[in-house]
């Protein structure tokens, strides 16, 4: 993977100067930020990578950072602070609301990572993920309707969309993962396996789950699109915090059941890298450099080679021209769950979509261009790629 990087060191090299600002930080001792650092270009890639609120306090001791950057960053603490304290807000009346309802449910990912965090609002969430048991969802969803929430138009089949402006993003969970992800039938039935700590309907995972769950999102990420600094960091928290606390034993067996262990023991050697003073093999800068170059939501081209990989397109232009044009019905269902009640509306949702992506934002020839640009040896060296690292 390394050739393919070469265009775009300029990317790695702010990223590894945003790594050691964290890596400093997780220290609590200061760092010099070199003389010829482009604060502008450090903020967009932080951004990318959504751990502007992590680096902030570094950049903010820095001298010689244009006071309109150091605003950018000012606002951001002054956002996530605001957004966490809302969220945790939020989480506390929907826990009252679903156990007055008799609603058993469990928090998720984001909101329960930040708790291991050395400053909890400083881990970026956009979304707030709650996992509701079977036969309970409809008077979920009414309760969040009451609440003001909006049902977005997307629902698939792990999950639902709601919204709440200015910034609350609820994910109503069904399932935990995708049908194709790896731990797909590990966590089929793990709400079965969820506990209470008191005498609310909130239930916890259990240390190994919620470790191994963790793992199974980032490769999630990793396989699909790409994945960014805050997962390895997420995972770093967890490896140095959590991970002591669970029975080994089971960790194991779960991280094997899932097909996980080698993503995990990649991911643990990218932490000693990153983070602490552990020295880098080719495959783990491999890697590195892969995460830094996605950013947290990954990057078209990514997005279009593992989906070769799962089967989701064709490995030509024009058959990934029609698969993105006309998607499957059960993909389509996902985007217009109306589908599922009147299947015979598909070709003229098909038209409806063709549409939106013409006079809406997102520019499709572009991706097109960008996908049909990656050659053979490149969708074979993702391949490998991919299989070095266990998914």
């Amino acid at each position: 993977m390394s050739e393919k990087h070469v265009p775009s060191q300029e990317i790695l090299s702010v990223g590894r100067i945003i790594i050691e600002m964290i890596k400093v930080d997780l220290a609590d001792t200061v760092y010099m930020v070199p003389a010829d650092v482009d604060f502008k270009k450090l903020h967009r890639l932080a951004d990318m990578h959504r751990v502007v609120p992590l680096i902030a306090p570094a950049v903010l001791r820095c001298d010689g950072v244009p006071e309109e950057v150091k605003s950018l960053f000012k606002k951001e603490l002054f956002r996530v602070s605001l957004r966490y304290e809302a969220q945790l807000k939020e989480k506390r009346e929907l826990t009252h609301m679903f156990s007055e309802n008799g609603i058993k449910h469990c928090f998720l990912k984001g909101f329960k990572l930040s708790q291991y965090y050395k400053n909890p609002e400083q881990r970026f969430m956009l979304d707030m993920d709650v996992w509701v048991e079977e036969g309970k969802l409809i008077k979920a969803q009414e309760i969040l309707l009451e609440r003001g929430y909006e049902k977005n138009s997307f629902e698939d089949d792990k999950d639902i969309s709601f919204i709440k402006k200015p910034f609350l993003n609820i994910e109503l969970h069904k399932e935990l993962k995708y049908d194709y992800d790896k731990g797909y039938e590990f966590y089929k039935g793990a709400f079965g396996r969820l506990a209470a700590d008191d005498d609310t309907c909130e239930l916890n995972m259990t240390k190994e789950d919620f470790y191994v769950y963790i793992v199974s999102h980032s490769a999630h990420h990793f396989e699909t699109a790409g994945t960014g600094i805050r997962n390895v960091l997420d995972h770093y928290y967890l490896k140095k915090h959590l991970k002591p606390l669970c029975d080994q034993a089971v960790l194991e067996s779960s991280l094997d059941a899932t097909g996980l262990g080698l993503f995990a023991q990649r991911l643990d050697k990218l932490c000693e890298c990153w983070f602490e003073d552990g020295e880098f093999s080719d495959d783990v800068q491999d890697m590195a450099d892969y995460i830094m170059l996605s950013g947290v939501f990954g990057n078209e081209t990514n997005h279009y080679m593992g989906g070769i990989l799962r089967g989701d397109y064709g490995d030509k232009k024009s058959s990934y021209l029609i698969s993105r044009l006309f998607p499957q019905k059960s993909k389509m269902q996902d985007r217009y769950p109306v589908l599922k009640k009147y299947p015979f509306l598909l070709p003229l949702l098909w038209v409806v979509r063709i549409f939106a992506a013409i006079f809406g934002k997102k520019d499709i020839s572009s991706e097109i261009n960008n996908a049909s640009s990656v050659s053979q040896e490149q969708k074979e060296e993702f391949k490998a790629f991919m299989q070095k690292n266990g998914l």
